[in-house]
């Protein structure tokens, strides 16, 4: 189903999608796992088909044993990805748990993969909120990955993080730019985590 709420700077409405265990009992407490990519509630109506994968959930599994899967939309302020996250992802569990008593707000876990896995990594820096997380492909350093070669086409990926994805805005070296690579840079902050963290 859909849900909405607003962010947690009360800019904007947001959107996401929660999958429900089948036999769903309002009366009991659900574990939930958060996963998230970019935006997802467009696919509100796509058929999830059970079957392994690399270090994403499988939904349907994760609900066929009685979770909660939330995915939480994503809006992007230019060189703060990493808050941008924590401001719609933390607000959407929050309003979730607000509005329901059978959401166990003890027991819920994040997932990402690739950039979804770059803001889990970021985001338990910034919050104890998760019972667990498991961030797959992160990156963790934005000032070192500037300079990396993507692999297999063999391009710099400067422009990902300069004006793509990454949405930093601009380079290292330009004013403020240094800061805001490093602000974004779950390494600086890894004595912060508390959350067990599983990293593929």
């Amino acid at each position: 189903e859909s849900v909405y709420w607003t962010t947690a700077d009360g800019k904007r409405d947001i959107e996401g999608l929660l999958y429900k265990p089948e036999n769903f009992d309002p009366n009991k407490k659900y574990p939930m796992v958060v996963y998230f990519y970019e935006k997802s509630s467009q696919y509100k109506n796509t058929y999830r088909k059970p079957a392994v994968s690399r270090s994403t959930i499988n939904i349907t599994y994760f609900v066929s044993n009685g979770y909660l899967v939330f995915m939480p939309d994503v809006h992007y302020v230019t060189g703060h990805p990493g808050q941008s996250a924590m401001n719609c992802i933390v607000a959407g569990v929050k309003e979730l748990i607000k509005r329901h008593s059978w959401v166990d707000a003890d027991n819920i876990a994040i997932q990402g993969q690739s950039w979804g896995g770059y803001q889990v990594a970021y985001m338990v820096t910034q919050t104890d909120m998760f019972k667990c997380a498991g961030s797959g492909a992160p990156v963790a350093n934005m000032t070192s990955a500037y300079g990396g070669i993507r692999w297999g086409s063999g391009v710099v990926r400067q422009f990902q993080y300069e004006h793509t994805q990454s949405r930093i805005g601009c380079t290292p070296w330009d004013k403020g730019g240094l800061e805001l690579y490093i602000e974004n840079s779950p390494l600086f902050f890894a004595d912060k985590v508390n959350t067990p963290l599983l990293i593929m």
